[in-house]
């Protein structure tokens, strides 16, 4: 149930700013998020991904990976080398974020991800942050019980 309110609130806050940067046509599954990006902060192109996922967001405190923050987020696109997420923490230019995905079945997908960039989106509830990042270690595949 969690999981369908925060698609739906993601899916919303995103037409909203798909229609305050005026790009277009505001449903969600027809407009492609890469015209809302500047360009330059991309390395390669990406494809739309839309999927709820897991993250964690990481930090090296004594020399040890800490999960500092926690939980669901929506994947708008993807690359061979990159995502670009809606989640409601905003992490640091360079800060590590730990993404799970579900794959067919029991499967699960880990990848770590450097964040790139952060830009706030205001709802009415807050913020939520668009994040790029840049894949840093995986995919490595797993199964959940």
């Amino acid at each position: 149930m969690a999981m369908h309110t925060l698609e739906a609130m993601l899916s919303h806050s995103t037409a909203v700013a798909q229609r305050e940067w005026n790009v277009g046509n505001s449903d969600v599954g027809q407009t492609s998020l890469a015209t809302t990006i500047p360009p330059g902060r991309r390395c390669e192109a990406r494809m739309e991904y839309r999927r709820m996922c897991s993250y964690e967001v990481l930090a090296a405190i004594e020399g040890e990976s800490v999960v500092i923050g926690h939980g669901e987020a929506f994947a708008l696109n993807q690359s061979t080398e990159g995502m670009l997420l809606l989640i409601a923490l905003a992490p640091h230019v360079k800060q590590l974020i730990e993404v799970r995905t579900s794959r067919s079945g029991w499967g699960r997908t880990v990848n770590i991800f450097e964040t790139r960039w952060a830009e706030p989106l205001p709802v009415v509830s807050g913020n939520l942050y668009l994040v790029g990042c840049r894949r840093i270690y995986g995919p490595c595949h797993y199964l959940s019980f």
